[in-house]
């Protein structure tokens, strides 16, 4: 199966100019800003990539903007992580073995982050990259499920629960019933803790 080159990806929301990146364009970002090897950054990943910044800097962000959110080619999963992180040490991987990243390795483009907070960030098949004013679009949080379809990998071997039957009482979630007496006292802090 031949690997298409022909994607597009966009950088666009709050820049100067919006900035469309082919396989080609991304081959000839000079060579201060190309990740040879990824795997000697991100743990767990491989390919060549490109240091984010490199686009970002040729969109030129407002000075308004304060996150960069990544937004997968089905449209059904985005990250948005602050611009400062980003510029930082986000890596977009578009490469695998001298060749155009795959889709079964989450290509086209496939943003990795090797200090990231949330390795769920690293979202596959990037094909839009919007700068924002404030966080924007973000599907990484999901405390209950491993769905690897979003970022690629399994929570395997990590010290997390994901059962739905073990009565949890997570006081973010609206939906589970509490037995609880206590969820509407006043804290003291001013807010109210309810359920």
């Amino acid at each position: 199966m031949s690997v298409e080159t022909d994607f597009t990806l966009e950088v666009d929301g709050s820049v100067e100019k919006s900035v469309k990146w082919g396989y080609e364009s991304l081959v000839n970002i000079p060579d201060e800003y190309q990740i040879e090897d990824v795997s000697k950054h991100v743990a767990g990943m491989a390919g060549s990539g490109v240091l984010v910044k490199a686009l970002l800097n040729a969109a030129i962000p407002l000075p308004s903007s304060d996150h960069v959110t990544f937004h997968s080619q089905d449209g059904k999963f985005a990250a948005s992580i602050p611009i400062g992180e980003i510029r930082e040490q986000a890596i977009l991987i578009y490469k695998w073995d001298g060749a155009p990243l795959p889709e079964s390795k989450g290509g086209p483009i496939r943003l990795a982050i090797p200090k990231g907070d949330d390795e769920c960030a690293n979202v596959k098949s990037v094909i839009r990259i919007e700068v924002t004013s404030g966080k924007g679009k973000d599907t990484t949080y999901d405390p209950f499920h491993d769905i690897p379809e979003i970022h690629g990998h399994s929570h395997e071997g990590h010290d997390h629960d994901h059962s739905h039957d073990h009565g949890h009482s997570h006081s973010h979630s609206q939906d589970h019933n509490h037995d609880h007496d206590d969820h509407s006292h006043d804290h003291g802090d001013g807010h109210d803790h309810s359920h």
